[in-house]
């Protein structure tokens, strides 16, 4: 009998040494701290009343919500959409329009000079002289020509050139923040020795007006061949390159340009 009351002297001794938790006490002999800690004591040594039972209760529902919550904000990462199309913005009311009323900060006699005109059949073709106009390098310009004096028509014209060809059958363009499209007609295709050589050159008409003035009006321009099947190729306008296009699109308007018929002639301006 001695030996068993030593035994449960040890015992005790030890869970009360080993567990200073427990021995917060209070007159009754039971611990009243109901931190995590003091709670998880308590399961171990059976001694939690209904009362602490409901605070444990409590906090793991607590710890299951958060827990739920931070698994939720982890699902949502994991289900976004990072596809690159994301980053591309969605078409809109588009903000630029050829048949809007405009007011130029620039005078006719300073654009002048920036032109080098051509005689064609029945008129003159002004060409930007900062324009690209070589088939050997991709880019954008855009050119018109006058017929009797008058301005006639405006020309958009894209080529592309490059060891690997793109076989584009429309235009995206993606000005400040809005999104305009264009499919051209009689897109040529040849070939220089190892490189490809896609281009057109169509007059800009009720399908495209809205986009040219878009090209010519915008701050920041990504143009996008949109390839027919392969891979799309993506062409970023420098300022240099839009302020051309933006020079030729308002010297053709301020001569009274329009894409729907041959105007009246301008006085003097081309003698």
């Amino acid at each position: 009998m001695k030996k068993i009351i030593n035994l449960f002297t040890v015992t005790l001794a030890f869970v009360t040494s080993s567990c200073a938790l427990f021995n917060q006490t209070t007159a009754g002999g039971i611990c009243t701290c109901t931190c995590e800690a003091c709670l998880s004591c308590k399961v171990h040594h059976h001694v939690l009343t209904p009362e602490l039972q409901a605070k444990l209760d409590s906090m793991n529902s607590l710890k299951s919500d958060e827990e739920a919550k931070k698994k939720a904000e982890l699902d949502s990462l994991l289900n976004m959409d990072y596809s690159l199309k994301q980053y591309y913005y969605d078409t809109e009311v588009l903000p630029y329009s050829w048949d809007e009323v405009e007011e130029f900060d620039v005078e006719i006699d300073s654009i002048t000079p920036l032109f080098r005109a051509s005689n064609i059949d029945n008129g003159v073709k002004f060409v930007n002289k900062n324009a690209n106009t070589s088939i050997k390098k991709t880019g954008v310009h855009l050119y018109f020509t006058t017929k009797d004096g008058a301005p006639d028509q405006m020309h958009l014209v894209v080529h592309f050139y490059a060891d690997d060809g793109v076989n584009f059958y429309k235009l995206r363009l993606y000005a400040d923040n809005f999104t305009f499209e264009y499919t051209p007609t009689n897109i040529v295709r040849s070939r220089d020795g190892v490189f490809y050589v896609e281009n057109f050159d169509n007059v800009v008409d009720d399908k495209s007006k809205d986009f040219v003035a878009a090209l010519a009006k915008c701050d920041v321009a990504n143009l996008i061949l949109v390839s027919d099947g392969g891979v799309s190729h993506r062409l970023v306008l420098k300022p240099d390159q839009l302020k051309q296009l933006r020079t030729t699109y308002q010297f053709y308007r301020m001569l009274g340009g329009d894409f729907q018929s041959t105007q009246q002639p301008v006085e003097q301006v081309f003698e």
